[in-house]
């Protein structure tokens, strides 16, 4: 596995390291979201910094948009943050979904771990209703 799980009180950070490829970090997306955790669970961050490649491409951002578009009906509170410094990686992190049409969470990208924990911390705590039972109200 090219990536490590590690779950706090708000949310999971996902360590990934050498290669990664395409269905793995797919994979990581699954794992997150069919945890038990996740409903309440208000960042994810994707820590990039120690990889040597990827295989992520438009394709597998839009793959990973959806299946979080998916997951923000049970948690709407959470925010997805990427650390990298490749600058192809992190437009690809933040425009992929877009221009798929399929945004769901609010998606940052930092240079560091220190960064994207700093940036989450400032953010302020969203209170949305999940809609899982058809409950939420649009603002």
């Amino acid at each position: 596995m090219a990536y490590e799980l590690v779950w706090e009180p708000d949310g999971v950070i996902l360590t990934f390291s050498g290669k990664v490829s395409a269905r793995e970090f797919i994979q990581s997306v699954e794992n997150v979201q069919s945890d038990f955790r996740f409903d309440d669970t208000h960042y994810v961050i994707n820590d990039f910094s120690a990889i040597s490649s990827h295989e992520l491409s438009t394709e597998v951002m839009t793959e990973a948009a959806v299946l979080r578009f998916g997951a923000y009906a049970s948690n709407p509170n959470c925010r997805i943050v990427y650390v990298t410094t490749d600058e192809a990686l992190a437009l690809l992190s933040k425009l992929a979904p877009a221009e798929a049409g399929i945004t769901s969470y609010q998606i940052e990208v930092c240079p560091t771990l220190s960064a994207a924990r700093d940036w989450v911390a400032s953010q302020p705590q969203l209170h949305l209703m999940s809609n899982v039972m058809g409950f939420r109200l649009d603002s």
